[in-house]
């Protein structure tokens, strides 16, 4: 079962998050709006870890030529990568992945990551999707306040 989840309930996103939401509007240190080449092997290293049964290399170095991924690092070491598609959902933003470091998890990574994507949405609703069983992920949507949207049935 596939949940798609839509930011703030279909609130209205400015430049700082979802409006009526307390987001910090400064970037944190080691977030970048935009993955360089270099960053490539580390997202895939980082999406090896992920439990998801399927290869995804090529999509994701699709993605970071096309600047569609979102980097969190610290000291040189990247911790998570969201990726970020410009009206790829029925002509609104959609974050297509979003992944954390398995030893990175509860430390603000991924919710740094989602509100990136927020900011650098270029429409008023943004939505992501994710199985059910991904209770790490919908507990950190959950937590950010994003909205239930619908499910998809297998």
């Amino acid at each position: 079962m596939v949940l798609r989840l839509i930011a703030g309930g279909g609130a209205t996103i400015n430049s700082h998050g979802v409006e009526g939401t307390d987001w910090r509007s400064e970037q944190p240190r080691g977030l970048r709006a935009s993955a360089i080449p270099g960053d490539l092997d580390a997202v895939l290293e980082l999406d090896r870890a992920a439990p998801v049964g399927r290869e995804r290399s090529a999509l994701l170095t699709d993605r970071v030529q096309s600047g569609d991924v979102i980097i969190f690092e610290r000291e040189g070491r990247v911790l998570g990568y969201s990726v970020l598609r410009d009206r790829a959902f029925f002509g609104r933003d959609f974050v297509e992945l979003l992944a954390v470091g398995v030893g990175d998890r509860r430390r603000g990574v991924g919710s740094s990551l989602l509100r990136r994507a927020i900011e650098l949405s270029t429409t008023e609703k943004i939505f992501t999707s994710t199985n059910r069983s991904n209770s790490p992920m919908v507990h950190l949507l959950e937590k950010a306040g994003w909205q239930f949207s619908g499910q998809l049935e297998e």
